[in-house]
């Protein structure tokens, strides 16, 4: 009898040991959105540990496993978040769109939007999506537009032969001839032809780069560089004889080439003295340090942050030059124009442009980034080279606004047609060669 009570003891305390062994909490991977934390959990179900871990799902979250299955056998949970961003492709409307995709190039495909060369997108194809970020695509065709007696190519991203005609500069009346119909959908290769004649003229106008000259100089720090003298592409302009039937080019000849500007080689005098360091003290674990790199002429303010701080020495692609006829305002560097910061007025990549209007000695403008990169350079006709380090809200498509000295200079400058040309750097035409 006395056995009996003896093993009946023990079997209860036995599951009184289990019991409460079983309601301790184990150890639970939860990865979430690639960061993985540890947590103590008695949950049974997905839903519970998430529940227990305070853990918020939304209804575009994906949970591996799902949020009704058991805890998995490795104890380990994943969930992916969806991010809200705003979506534009070409001149359609912008649509809001939760997406778990991890690149801009993934959000495209998922939309059946496969990027080729000379395609704009903003921002980049490799870029992480993120929560609240705008992605816009606009496909780039070349047309080939024939007016009168005279032909152009134009890099358009209209969607209409109208929309073409109107981006090209080009006012159809009731008696005019257009083909093919305003109405028609672009397409790349395609001719539109407005009251041609079977013999036509064709201009082209290239870039011819400039030469880099480095100069030592002993009065500049070791290192340090200076533009003495911003370097200017020439320009030459082609002519070419056209013969069109049906609205169809059948035979193009060259038949001149005239200078229109000169080369001038860009001077960059590079500093040889030598400075002796100053002694530093150890760093205290209190003191902090910028985020922004001490080279980095880019403030941590910006509101849109520049990928890669332009230098002047960097290496141009001439021949890949994109040539678009944009609208060009004019504005100034004074407080009301721009953000400010510190009381020191900046444009919104984070340059300082309180006390000049230049960087590197090219003058600055704003640009929609969907268009033209911040930190690209652009040889402007009439102005030389510029470059882009401003947006602005009015300056969307193929629009850009020239820094200027006074309000006088920007109120004489007012709005008008210029052909620029956008010239790629060396190092990333050929990483989209080998993409």
């Amino acid at each position: 009898m006395m056995f009996r009570r003896i093993i009946l003891s023990i079997g209860v305390v036995a599951t009184a040991v289990f019991a409460y062994m079983a309601m301790q909490p184990e150890p639970i991977t939860i990865v979430d959105d690639g960061v993985t934390t540890v947590h103590e959990s008695r949950g049974d179900s997905v839903l519970e540990v998430l529940d227990e871990t305070g853990i918020v799902i939304d209804e575009a979250d994906m949970v591996t496993p799902a949020l009704s299955a058991d805890v998995p056998t490795d104890r380990v949970i994943h969930i992916e978040r969806a991010r809200t961003v705003s979506l534009q492709i070409g001149y359609g409307q912008v649509e809001t769109i939760e997406t778990r995709e991890r690149t801009v190039k993934d959000v495209l495909l998922r939309y059946g939007v496969s990027v080729r060369e000379g395609d704009d997108v903003y921002p980049g194809v490799r870029a992480p999506v993120t929560s609240g970020m705008t992605i816009r695509y606009q496909p780039v065709v070349a047309l080939d537009v024939i007016v009168g007696d005279e032909a152009k190519t134009l890099y358009t991203m209209a969607q209409t032969v109208e929309q073409a005609l109107r981006e090209a500069n080009v006012t159809v009346s009731d008696q005019d001839t257009v083909v093919p119909a305003l109405t028609t959908p672009v397409r790349d290769g395609m001719t539109i032809s407005v009251n041609v004649s079977r013999d036509v003229v064709q201009y082209e106008s290239r870039l011819i780069p400039f030469e880099i000259v480095m100069e030592e100089d002993d009065t500049l720090e070791f290192g340090e560089t200076e533009v003495v003298q911003v370097g200017i592409p020439g320009l030459e302009r082609t002519r070419y004889a056209l013969t069109v039937e049906n609205g169809t080019i059948t035979n193009r000849t060259e038949t001149s080439v005239e200078t229109l500007q000169s080369v001038r080689p860009q001077i960059i005098k590079r500093g040889t003295k030598v400075v002796a360091e100053p002694e530093i003290e150890p760093a205290t674990n209190q003191e902090t340090t910028a985020t922004t790199e001490p080279s980095s002429p880019f403030r941590d303010e910006a509101e849109i942050k520049i990928e890669e701080t332009p230098r002047a020495e960097d290496a141009l692609d001439f021949t890949s030059a994109k040539q678009l006829l944009v609208e060009a305002t004019a504005y100034t560097n004074n407080a009301e124009d721009t953000v400010t910061f510190d009381d020191r007025v900046l444009t919104r990549s984070g340059y300082d442009v309180t006390d000049t209007i230049l960087y590197e000695g090219m003058r600055i403008i704003a640009v929609d980034p969907a268009i033209i990169p911040l930190g690209t350079r652009v040889y402007v006709e009439g102005f030389g080279m510029a470059i882009a380090l401003d947006t602005g809200s009015a300056i969307k498509g193929h629009k850009i606004d020239l820094m200027m000295d006074t309000k006088e200079e920007a109120v004489t400058f007012g709005r008008q047609p210029l052909t620029i040309w956008v010239i790629p750097k060396q190092e990333e035409k050929e990483g989209n060669d080998d993409a």
